[in-house]
């Protein structure tokens, strides 16, 4: 069945552009060439969905879906693979993605008053939580919540066991000799490193080899590849005091992948003289130069456990909240697949 993100592809426009054109929004502003060819692309695909005649209001009900860690962005090698999961375990059920908003968009009041008083949406999927007040607002105006790496035990979530997955990747590097490792990541909504479940992996696999945690070690990209890349670069040309650290742990993909361009382009090699893991498993980290070594995390599939709970809570509620774990894998690549000679 044809969904949201073919349309999308097909017109060049965002899948939330889409989803608003489709559901009839009228305080949208997408102009009517752009509007008349995704209902082309629509029908021409066999999309489930048909304009509703003026007199009459559009009775397909949706799932709304925010993604809080985005800025303003509607394409995220992560992110974008979890909303693909939800819109078509959503199409497959008769649903429809009614939109995507990232938690800079909820600041504009018409967006903000769309998610908590649309009548027509029957839940919200919660990608990596919120705003503490927005949050408290939201629960008590939309009907079903389930969220994907949302730290809530009131509602359904569906996650993967970060701490362990990023203590994993670093214990690989600890394996292969090495002993003062870069973490490049951000701090999220909390601000703080301590909160942040892939540092605290980072963390623990350092203490458990006896090795202490270096703040000079620790680069606060916030998240942003470019960010990663002028942090990488600045350190290795004004390295600290003392022996050049001999590996790097991303928290992502994106960000692993600009600090290997900063390393190659300092003339280091990958992995000899720096060894990098990334997280997350994206498409392109199989792609570079050498492949990245990551965790795979089962974004496509979270997306779609998140759609079915949903559904579940819809139509046959659970009598708790549930906590659903989903499994990942290492994929250790060449990138990292250099043992360090060991000192004399």
């Amino acid at each position: 069945m044809p969904t949201l993100k073919d349309i999308a592809e097909r017109v060049g426009v965002s899948i939330s552009t889409v989803s608003r054109v489709l559901a009839n929004e009228s305080n949208r502003s997408v102009n009517s060439q752009t509007k008349q060819k995704i209902w082309d692309a629509a029908r021409d695909l066999g999309y489930p969905v048909k304009p509703a005649s003026q007199d009459q209001a559009p009775t397909v009900k949706g799932i709304g879906c925010i993604v809080s860690t985005m800025q303003d962005r509607h394409y995220h090698p992560y992110f974008s693979v979890i909303c693909e999961g939800i819109d078509k375990e959503l199409a497959r059920n008769g649903y429809k993605l009614a939109f995507t908003h990232t938690q800079e968009e909820l600041k504009r009041p018409e967006i903000w008053r769309e998610v908590t008083e649309d009548p027509q949406i029957e839940g919200i999927i919660l990608i990596e939580g919120l705003d503490g007040k927005m949050y408290n607002h939201m629960k008590k105006h939309v009907k079903q919540i389930v969220g994907i790496d949302v730290s809530d035990p009131s509602i359904p979530t569906i996650s993967y066991d970060r701490v362990e997955a990023a203590r994993m990747a670093v214990a690989h590097l600890v394996d292969q000799g090495h002993r003062d490792i870069i973490f490049i990541g951000g701090t999220g909504l909390s601000g703080n490193f301590e909160r942040e479940k892939r540092y605290r992996g980072y963390k623990t696999a350092l203490e458990q080899a006896g090795l202490a945690v270096q703040r000079q070690y620790v680069l606060n990209a916030e998240w942003e590849p470019d960010n990663a890349y002028r942090l990488m670069l600045k350190f290795l040309e004004q390295p600290p005091v003392g022996q050049l650290p001999t590996a790097v742990f991303a928290a992502s993909d994106i960000m692993a992948m600009a600090a290997m361009r900063a390393i190659s382009e300092k003339g280091y090699r990958i992995p000899q003289d720096f060894a990098v893991v990334g997280f997350d498993d994206n498409e392109p980290s199989r792609y570079t130069v050498p492949p990245l070594s990551t965790i795979h995390i089962p974004a496509f599939e979270l997306g779609v456990v998140a759609a079915k709970t949903m559904l579940q809570c819809i139509h046959s509620p659970y009598p708790l909240p549930v906590k659903i774990l989903l499994p990942f894998e290492p994929m250790f690549r060449q990138s990292s697949d250099w043992r360090v000679p060991k000192q004399p």
